[in-house]
């Protein structure tokens, strides 16, 4: 999940879990005997807690350092089997084999791991409701506490049961409705906002994406020999809740210095190509959707169709990708004589803990051109990390990238030269990435560096992005960088710009 959507999730009470500057006036102690962890704030703070024996719910006035958390739960060692934290709430459960005693002292938090054997009741709580609200406020917080940790379909499975149970609490469908959202379902999330009448601007801006879209985009990219710009124009709407549908057209002007071809090497091509493209998407229950497209490079008679899916949440995730002779252009024999591509590839993506995501996909791709079948095919890998260092704003983030290529065969013209000449290449990207929310509008910088194992070229790559609201109807993005990361057929340093301006067509 990303840093924005996270942010937007918990827009509605109780627990809203925005980011915000964090304190480092914390400190973790452990008492004599050993069994007792304490948290300490140096100003004043009202803590309230919840406790079932085995998992502790703990809300506050003033958020925590992740530091200061952290060293908590290295402190509690064995005994702490979880811990999950946002700006104002975090949740403790204790190891098989112990309870968890807690009381708040002023400006501490006194937590006592305490065998079974040994175990003693709960202190009461001062004002503590019945037992089926204790129950759903845990739930509810512990759910809380997942979505934040990046856990989107954990927290909507734990909600889900209670929201059947009260359909008439309007806080519980709320909340479902936000996981609902942060996981995809657009269309279940939105209806749930149109039942409670939310008019919040998060609120606002999803009943307006669910509605459809016409979106308009320029982007420019290229190095010293290959430059490519693009102008696309697609609109979508659904159908009904599960089916969305859509046209678009995209024209691009292709720029090569050199260009292998039936008579020869030509030099200083500039080509033109239009591409008319068809669309859906079908949404396979709540986690998992079916894109299917179809193209046609309409001055070449170039002609083909793909499908991508993505089955299960966001925290682990399959993906199945098929296309063939879908219009390619990513060479510069492709933009010159009509190219086009084959591809059956799979890949997924799991968080591992809330700080650590890792994603990878492989395909086997097939590239022609107009009137031939595959004249080169390949093998590619993706894949990486994402390491989160801080929340927070800014937050920040460590990533690696491999993006890597293996050419398995390359078919030769008569006249000696390959049809479409690739070579391996195997891109190493490390980067920090930094975000944070301003106004309407969300910021995101990379910086880092690439080596080429398989080549000669290692260099910077950095991009800055801006995406915002200019009302819950209109949204614009604009994204630009340098990368040193290869292509299929380009290497060297490469600059890119894109500029994206959507209407969103849905109505509160």
């Amino acid at each position: 999940m990303t840093p924005l959507v996270a942010a937007l999730l918990f827009s509605a009470p109780p627990l809203p879990f925005l980011t915000a500057a964090l304190p480092t006036d914390t400190g973790v102690s452990v008492s004599a005997d050993e069994k007792t962890v304490d948290l300490h704030w140096r100003d004043d703070v009202h803590l309230q807690l919840e406790n079932s024996g085995y998992e502790l719910v703990v809300r506050f006035d003033r958020p925590i350092a992740d530091e200061t958390l952290k060293d908590f739960a290295r402190t509690a060692g064995d005994d702490l089997a979880d811990l999950r934290w946002n700006d104002n709430s975090l949740l403790l459960r204790a190891a098989s084999g112990r309870r968890l005693e807690a009381r708040a002292d002023g400006r501490d938090l006194h937590v006592r791991f305490v065998p079974e054997p040994e175990a003693t009741p709960a202190p009461t709580i001062a004002s503590q409701p019945p037992m089926p609200d204790i129950d759903m406020e845990l739930t509810i917080a512990r759910a809380q506490a997942d979505a934040a940790a990046g856990y989107p379909d954990l927290a909507r499975r734990r909600l889900a049961p209670l929201a059947v149970a009260h359909p008439d609490d309007k806080r519980l469908q709320r909340l479902l409705a936000d996981m609902e959202i942060a996981e995809g379902a657009l269309a279940l999330g939105a209806g749930r906002y149109r039942n409670l009448a939310a008019d919040d601007p998060f609120a606002r801006q999803t009943l307006a994406e669910s509605g459809g879209n016409v979106a308009a985009a320029a982007t420019a990219r290229g190095g010293k020999v290959f430059w490519q710009a693009e102008g696309d124009l697609n609109a979508m709407i659904p159908l009904n809740p599960q089916i969305s549908a859509g046209a678009g057209l995209r024209w691009f002007r292709s720029e090569a210095d050199t260009v292998y071809g039936p008579t020869g090497i030509l030099s200083n091509r500039t080509s033109y190509s239009t591409i008319g493209d068809l669309f859906a998407t079908l949404n396979l229950g709540a986690v998992s959707r079916l894109e299917l497209q179809g193209s046609a490079q309409l001055d070449e008679k170039v002609a083909g169709a793909g499908l991508r899916l993505f089955a299960g949440p966001p925290e682990r995730q399959g993906r199945l990708v098929l296309a063939y002779h879908l219009p390619d252009l990513a060479t510069p024999e492709q933009s010159t004589f009509g190219g086009h591509i084959s591809r059956a590839g799979l890949g997924g993506t799991i968080r591992l803990t809330p700080e650590l995501v890792v994603q990878a996909d492989g395909a086997w791709n097939g590239y022609g051109l107009k009137g031939t079948g595959a004249r080169t095919t390949s093998f590619t890998v993706a894949g990486g990390f994402d390491y989160l260092l801080r929340r927070g704003k800014p937050s920040l983030a460590f990533s690696y990238r491999l993006d890597a290529e293996y050419v398995d065969r390359t078919d030769i013209r008569p006249n000696n030269l390959a049809y479409i000449p690739l070579s391996d290449r195997e891109n190493h990207s490390f980067q920090l990435i930094s975000g944070m929310s301003w106004t309407r509008w969300q910021l995101t910088g990379a910086a880092g560096w690439t080596f080429d194992r398989k080549g000669k070229t290692n260099g910077p790559t950095a991009n800055i992005s801006a995406t915002g609201r200019l009302s819950d109807g209109w949204r614009l993005q604009a994204s630009g960088g340098v990368s040193s990361i290869s292509r299929p057929g380009i290497s060297g340093r490469q600059l890119y710009f894109r500029i994206a301006l959507t209407r969103y067509l849905g109505r509160h």
